[in-house]
């Protein structure tokens, strides 16, 4: 037996997944969720530095912004567009197409933010990161084309994928057991109904086999994370409205999600940005899993023979703080063997599919998935895992020649117990 693996001993920002900064104090009054303006004062404190571009002193000073790798100009870096916020702020600087398809070409995965040094960029650039997106929506240059498509789709068929909402349960093998009284629902959303069936699948099974009492909405629809996402912040609190009703209406008491955008959005964006403090407990599947594992009511049975990495998905590590949870359940599981990349934690390479950026940029979202499966192959792993179906349909996307399998931690999980 070797030693065991210890969680880095990191301090982060309240509710996200950034470290502290630990060489300055904050002297702005600032607040998450807020428009332009409340920022304005502060954008002008970047120093051009460059910090934002690579690993702050850790993973050997390694690159951390894909929008600004594939740019290749000023302007796609943090520093850059906090320029062009300090500029439109400033009334020297007007909206344009090409202004507004800067700020969208960028996945908010804040990696640039973990490694800025100055507290308040630090802790609340992605902020206006965001605000940017809602400013471009009202002076009507925002969102994209693509991104426009999938809400009007969204509205109407309660997804982005294009496909009927009548459909949305065709996974749902017929030995799943629900309890139609249960307070507890798992949220499937959008990408593990209709795209990464098998993440959905696993999740039921997994519940199934804990004798868990649990049931799925029938109405079920997208929590409005594209939405908001792309800075149409009027639909996706009209959609967060509709979704919180129908499940207070419907006597839930607590959600268990598979996807990390569905657990951000409804753990974080829905009380704290819309103000729909629903009371409503959200956790995400490895969370419940480790609970279920400190609790003994899980014993994983099933020998696993596999080396894998863990990718960190941006919703739930750098936004929500989530680092612990999946990898105390993978390195539970027998037979895995955990090799991290360079790259992990609060300092993860984003696979280029969020905020976004799949449907309007695709050779901005291969070329971040790409570099992505090159690290993971490097570890020698046998498959990169996620908790995230939008991770795991890019990288199913993306892989080539079968150089190494992509999985689901629900997956795993499921073949273990």
């Amino acid at each position: 037996m070797g030693k065991k693996k210890r969680e880095p001993r990191v301090r982060y920002v309240k509710g996200q997944g950034i470290s502290k900064v630990k060489t300055a104090y904050e002297i702005h009054d600032l607040k998450r969720y807020q428009n332009l303006e409340h920022y304005k004062d502060v954008v002008y404190q970047c120093g051009k530095c460059g910090t934002c571009r690579t690993v702050f002193k850790d993973a050997y000073w390694s690159r951390v912004c894909p929008s600004g790798e594939f740019g290749k100009f000023e302007a796609y870096y943090l520093g850059g567009k906090n320029l062009l916020i300090w500029a439109i702020n400033s009334g020297k600087l007007n909206w344009t197409e090409d202004l507004a398809k800067i700020f969208y070409q960028c996945s908010v995965c804040m990696a640039c933010v973990q490694q800025c040094q100055i507290p308040e960029i630090h802790s609340y650039a992605a902020e206006w990161l965001m605000a940017m997106r809602e400013e471009a929506v009202k002076q009507g240059f925002g969102p994209m084309p693509e991104q426009k498509q999938y809400t009007e789709h969204i509205m109407v068929e309660k997804n982005p994928y294009m496909e009927k909402h009548g459909d949305r349960l065709n996974w749902l093998p017929s030995h799943i057991k629900q309890s139609p009284d249960a307070k507890l629902a798992y949220f499937v959303g959008c990408t593990s109904s209709y795209r990464e069936q098998s993440v959905a699948v696993a999740t039921a099974e997994i519940l199934n086999s804990l004798q868990v009492d649990f049931r799925i909405l029938t109405n079920e629809s997208c929590c409005g994370s594209p939405v908001y996402m792309t800075g149409q912040i009027e639909k996706a609190k009209e959609i967060a409205e509709k979704n919180v009703n129908m499940f207070k209406e419907s006597g839930i008491e607590s959600i268990i999600t598979s996807c990390a955008g569905c657990y951000r959005t409804w753990k974080d964006t829905y009380p704290n940005k819309f103000g729909l403090n629903h009371g409503i407990e959200v956790k995400h599947l490895p969370e419940f899993i480790q609970d279920k594992l400190k609790k003994d009511e899980l014993n994983f049975s099933k020998e696993i023979n596999m080396k894998i990495t863990y990718h960190d998905p941006c919703h739930i590590g750098r936004h929500m703080g989530i680092y612990k949870a999946p990898r105390e359940v993978l390195e539970k599981i027998p037979g895995i063997e955990l090799l991290e990349m360079t790259r992990n934690r609060h300092n993860a390479w984003c696979c280029g599919s969020g905020g976004g950026v799949r449907s309007s940029f695709k050779e901005l979202s291969a070329f971040a998935a790409n570099e992505r499966i090159e690290e993971a192959i490097g570890t020698t792993a046998e498959a990169i895992v996620s908790c995230c179906p939008f991770c795991l349909n890019q990288f199913k996307t993306n892989i080539k020649d079968n150089e190494i399998q992509a999985l689901d931690l629900s997956e795993l999980v499921r073949k273990a117990i």
